[in-house]
């Protein structure tokens, strides 16, 4: 039996795909667990990329937007917002993302972070679009960044942050993701996280080509590999992988208007 399986975060314009994507990605339908891929974007070429996929692909949908390590790389901000804003027009655009902080290369700086992670949440707010949030050792600020945003709606991408923080997003109407790493041995805080969250505010991911869960940690990860992470998360949960992946992925549907 099949499982109804939705990736909300893939990248699967990285450049680990070239030479084999179209058969990787007629192999996520053809063997009857993935029902659907949404791509996420780093800059406006990927952005453009990720839209390019959702024509060419079935079942393909994408999250627009500028990465934080990328943002220092363009010139003309204004330019590039106006860009995206047009993009999310398209009708398998299904919101901002990736957008965030990330603390951890500090690269650029944090206060060019901060301006592109809160414009890109002010073009959610005006477009009643949501938002996918990369937060790699910056909970705190990520965290204050969105309550200045009440009216913004999203989801913390393969969540690392604490539990009382995911508590604390789940009663602001937000989402929690969890990627392969809920299934690696050193992860007990992911998996106190996935414990923590209700099923209806949980969400499943790849991250593809990284995080690729056990027992094929350390490989090139694809959203067949789901199978393996909703099997831990449902055993968490205490509710069997079928009706895990359902739930996952009605959340999915409804939050992000997936046909």
């Amino acid at each position: 039996m099949g499982f109804d399986i939705i990736d909300t975060h893939a990248h699967y314009d990285d450049k680990r795909f070239d030479d084999d994507r179209d058969a990787v990605v007629a192999s996520l339908f053809s063997e009857g667990n993935v029902s659907a891929v949404i791509n996420a974007s780093c800059d406006l070429e990927t952005s453009r990329r990720s839209l390019g996929f959702t024509e060419k692909y079935p079942n393909f949908y994408a999250w627009v937007g500028v990465h934080p390590e990328e943002c220092g790389k363009i010139a003309d901000m204004d330019a590039a917002l106006a860009e995206l804003e047009g993009m999310l027009a398209h009708p398998r655009a299904v919101g901002i993302g990736e957008i965030g902080l990330d603390f951890y290369w500090d690269e650029p700086d944090r206060a060019t972070q901060e301006k592109w992670f809160r414009a890109q949440l002010e073009t959610a707010k005006r477009t009643g679009k949501p938002v996918n949030i990369h937060d790699r050792d910056a909970h705190g600020a990520c965290f204050d960044a969105v309550c200045e945003y009440p009216d913004v709606r999203g989801i913390f991408h393969s969540y690392s942050g604490s539990a009382e923080m995911a508590r604390d997003l789940v009663r602001r109407g937000w989402y929690i993701s969890f990627s392969g790493v809920v299934t690696f041995k050193n992860a007990p805080k992911v998996r106190e996280v996935a414990n923590t969250v209700p099923l209806e505010r949980m969400l499943v991911e790849t991250d593809c080509p990284y995080l690729a869960p056990e027992p094929n940690r350390g490989r090139r990860n694809d959203s067949r590999n789901l199978v393996y992470t909703t099997a831990v998360l449902a055993e968490i949960k205490g509710i069997p992988q079928d009706e895990f992946c359902r739930a996952a992925s009605e959340n999915a549907r409804r939050f992000l208007n997936i046909e």
